[in-house]
């Protein structure tokens, strides 16, 4: 199976699956993961089937975007410039206080109960992701906040946000919207190399000049989170092919998974894109708890425990699965009990301590422990995961290796 394929062909891999209590190949693994199941939403009109459940779910754990008191989250209405800067500050852990003043004419100056809306615009004018409409009023640049973020607005300032530098397309780079407009062509030609737009299937198919929805502003913010330097949640922006050439360019080879490398890849590709939790930067964690696959402390090979989840030191082994793909689902599992402050509403993200069924067998269901959803970076991990103050920062410099391929 090729990640790169399914990834062209199926844009819908992120939506929830019935719950699998077997062992589960790579091609079921894929199949299981093409197929939505039933399953309460957390907000009454985003169904499980619908294609970008799974963002709004992601981005509204994290607190980047919220319902209404009805329940709704209304994921077809328009998102105003205003909000959609507010999403960009908190997707991308911009720093805003009450010292950013906001250099436009037309937004309103709030007072210190509250950053919204003037102090995020002023975040965004001051790193340079927002330059206004272009006009003026008295001397001073507009930014229209109240008016409809369009498709190509929305793109324009989260391609400027991006937490790395963007490459820049071959000039024999086409890109779905084509040469529409001198301002903001180029720079959805850039985000689209660079994955920015992958798996949204209403955006590339609409006008650039068609109001951006709540959904597809979620989606796109979730894109863009794969571009944060620390950020544990979003899509990984690369493929698996990436993640076995981080193994290659070390020079390791004798890595001992009970699966081969290329196969183990693509289930953490896959598995990453149904949890929200970034591939790459969860590869990293594995390559650093099993020394690029060639153990050697408490955990085995054979316990298909890619994570240390209950090995605590002292010659204690922790968890076993039955298989590799159990392994990474229990992975995937535990880092969601630490990043979200609820639980996704999926089968694999419960409690289980069978290792013929998927879960995460440290997984506190009801209450939980302190360290349940204060995750955000990577740099949490540290003395929560594991002990030490390092931790974090080595899970990182591994994930720094890993390259990221553009322009599929």
């Amino acid at each position: 199976m090729n990640d790169r394929a399914l990834n062209g062909r199926w844009p819908g891999l992120s939506q929830k699956v019935a719950p699998r209590c077997v062992f589960l190949t790579l091609a079921v693994l894929a199949a299981v993961l093409l197929t939505a199941a039933p399953a309460a939403a957390s907000f009454s009109d985003v169904p499980a089937g619908h294609q970008y459940r799974l963002q709004v779910d992601v981005m509204a754990q994290l607190g980047v975007v919220s319902g209404f008191s009805d329940g709704d989250f209304r994921p077809d209405a328009p998102v105003t410039r205003r909000q959609f800067a507010k999403m960009i500050v908190l997707a991308m852990r911009i720093p805003v206080s009450e010292a950013d003043i906001s250099p436009f004419a037309d937004v309103q100056l709030t007072g210190a109960e509250t950053l919204y809306p003037d102090n995020y615009v002023a975040a965004l004018a001051r790193d340079g992701i927002t330059t206004g409409t272009g006009g003026t009023q008295g001397g001073k640049p507009l930014f229209n906040p109240g008016g409809r973020v369009s498709l190509a607005q929305a793109v324009t300032m989260m391609t400027r946000a991006s937490g790395r530098t963007l490459t820049t397309p071959p000039s024999s780079y086409r890109s779905v919207w084509g040469n529409f407009d001198h301002a903001h062509g180029p720079t959805a030609r850039i985000a689209q190399y660079n994955g920015l737009l992958r798996y949204l299937p209403t955006v590339l198919v609409a006008s650039p000049w068609r109001d951006a929805t709540r959904a597809e502003t979620a989606a796109l913010l979730y894109n863009l989170m794969g571009t944060d330097p620390l950020g544990l949640n979003g899509l990984f922006l690369g493929s698996s092919a990436d993640l076995v050439s981080y193994f290659r360019n070390q020079g390791r080879t004798a890595e001992k998974f009970t699966v081969p490398l290329a196969d183990l890849a693509k289930m953490y590709v896959l598995l990453g894109r149904r949890f929200g939790i970034r591939a790459d930067m969860a590869w990293a964690q594995m390559v650093h708890e099993t020394g690029f696959g060639e153990y050697g402390g408490d955990v085995q090979p054979e316990q298909n425990n890619m994570a240390g989840i209950g090995a605590t030191g002292g010659e204690v082994p922790g968890n076993s699965f039955a298989t590799a793909e159990l392994g990474v689902i229990a992975h995937y599992a535990h880092l969601a009990w630490y990043v979200y402050p609820d639980h996704l509403e999926d089968p694999y993200c419960v409690r289980s301590t069978d290792p013929n069924v998927p879960g995460d067998p440290r997984h506190f269901v009801i209450g939980g422990l302190v360290h349940r959803g204060n995750v955000r970076i990577v740099l949490d991990l540290s003395g929560k995961w594991a002990p030490g103050a390092e931790y974090g920062a080595a899970v990182l410099r591994h994930q720094k290796g890993i390259p990221v391929t553009v322009g599929w």
